[in-house]
């Protein structure tokens, strides 16, 4: 199956604050339709998908974007009824069942990489317009113990981005995302560099 969602870097860091869940398992479990679509506001593209987590033993409410697969972030269930609406116990139910009958084939997901390297590829717009994909670095991922989130976490990765960008002849403000592989048939994950922040669509805090 293609993998459709992706994420912002604040999805990323909230993410990594509120779930136990790595963002390939919330991937895995959007992608291949685990979670409930509880709706969307009116007049936004982004639909609030509710999954369990089986390792938190909770339940969560990821916004996305549902033309780009952009997740903008991920909200506990006491956060969404602040921002948005309530979510019911029968709706809890019916996400619980879909993540636990599926739970042989998530947990295959999460088997470990013998992969040693993480490969970064930027995605940008080159000077006639088109949309270009450029390889970026090379990391040792045994140094961020294979985990994606760990690199993530490390601010210096993105710092460094428009130095090592401008070493390939790209221009930052024309890139609009990277793809991070762990190991040449890793599955990629793409970072939208240019995703509206959040709080376009809710007047809250943190979210």
């Amino acid at each position: 199956m293609q993998a459709f969602t992706h994420f912002s870097k604040h999805a990323f860091d909230r993410i990594a604050q509120r779930t136990q869940l790595r963002c390939e398992d919330i991937a895995h479990i959007l992608d291949r339709k685990l979670a409930l679509n509880t709706g969307r506001k009116p007049g936004l593209n982004r639909n609030h998908l509710l999954f369990y987590s089986i390792p938190d033993d909770d339940f969560f409410v990821a916004i996305q974007d549902e033309l780009t697969g952009t997740i903008v972030t991920v909200l506990p269930l006491d956060y969404h009824a602040n921002l948005a609406w309530n979510i019911s116990s029968e709706d809890c139910a019916s996400a619980k069942a879909l993540c636990m009958n599926a739970a042989a084939e998530h947990a295959q997901s999460q088997r470990s990489s013998s992969a040693t390297t993480f490969f970064i590829h930027g995605h940008f717009i080159d000077t006639e317009g088109k949309q270009k994909t450029k390889a970026l670095q090379k990391i040792n991922s045994v140094a961020y113990k294979n985990d994606l989130e760990n690199l993530l976490s490390d601010q210096a990765i993105f710092s460094k981005l428009e130095g090592v960008a401008a070493d390939k002849g790209i221009d930052i403000k024309k890139m609009f995302g990277i793809t991070i592989r762990l190991g040449r048939k890793g599955t990629p994950r793409i970072i939208d560099l240019k995703a509206p922040p959040p709080n376009q669509a809710f007047q809250w805090p943190n979210i």
